[in-house]
């Protein structure tokens, strides 16, 4: 154990060092990291550390609405029991391909938004990401309604959903979001600087047709179209889920610089 000399002496240690206080960048650059380019990680793991791993474990009954091929059901693995809903067939997804078979994973094939297949008071943990963004805003509704009673009181749940303003903000910033960015020179060799920043946005430009960014209408209609967008709004959906009886934890994660990921809880 230090005396009180040693602790004097290791507070001392300090003086004269990181002059003007220390500082290595904003943390809230989106592009910013203490380490350089060894510094990022990707925006899904990000999800997966904040959102589900410090809810699911060995006692946590899962609900995942829209699973797919199982990408995230994989890191639900380690719950208790897992529903997995899909509005196609684990076949077709070839879920069980990916995730393999396990007692205590569940696949449903939906056909409507009533969660009949899930036992009431039975759920402590629900996810979607990917999906909802797919559904109307009265499939949602009817998802927050029938969710209510099937969720024990202290549950969270995670929803990502689609919000035009927030897309259309991601697609009209894309150099911001470049991580890229953070290679840049901060202040010495403008020209150098300047160089990047060119062949940066000629580079955002060819990022947003390869991967079809375009600005979404915020009126469009409401129409079933095949792997259309449905702007269901962060605030609209969160109003949604606080009249269902849910509590608002976090209106967005943050995480996802092109759609809202709400977290709740009963």
């Amino acid at each position: 154990m230090k005396n009180v000399a040693e602790f004097k002496a290791e507070l001392d240690s300090f003086q004269g060092i990181w002059q003007g206080g220390f500082y290595q960048g904003d943390p809230a650059d989106p592009v910013f990291g203490p380490w350089g380019i060894t510094s990022f990680i990707g925006v899904s793991h990000a999800i997966y550390l904040a959102c589900i791993k410090p809810h699911v474990n060995e006692n946590t009954t899962v609900l995942e609405i829209g699973c797919g091929r199982g990408a995230w059901t994989k890191l639900l693995l380690g719950a208790r029991e897992i529903f997995c809903l899909d509005a196609l067939p684990p076949e077709y997804n070839r879920f069980f391909e990916y995730v393999g078979r396990h007692e205590h994973v569940h696949y449903v094939t939906v056909s409507d938004f009533s969660l009949k297949e899930v036992p009431l008071d039975a759920i402590d943990f629900v996810f979607s990401y990917d999906a909802l963004c797919h559904v109307s805003f009265a499939g949602i509704s009817e998802y927050a309604k029938n969710l209510f009673p099937r969720m024990r009181p202290g549950a969270h749940g995670f929803w990502m959903v689609a919000d035009y303003q927030k897309y259309n903000r991601f697609v009209a910033d894309q150099d911001r979001c470049n991580v890229l960015r953070s290679l840049l020179p901060r202040q010495k060799y403008p020209l150098l600087s300047g160089l990047l920043n060119l062949f940066l946005r000629r580079l955002n430009r060819w990022n947003a047709r390869r991967y079809r960014l375009f600005f979404l209408d915020e009126g469009e209609d409401d129409q079933a179209r095949p792997g259309r967008w449905y702007n269901a709004g962060l605030r609209r959906t969160c109003e949604l889920l606080e009249t269902s009886g849910f509590t608002i934890v976090q209106e967005d994660m943050g995480f996802d610089y092109r759609s809202p990921l709400i977290h709740f809880c009963k």
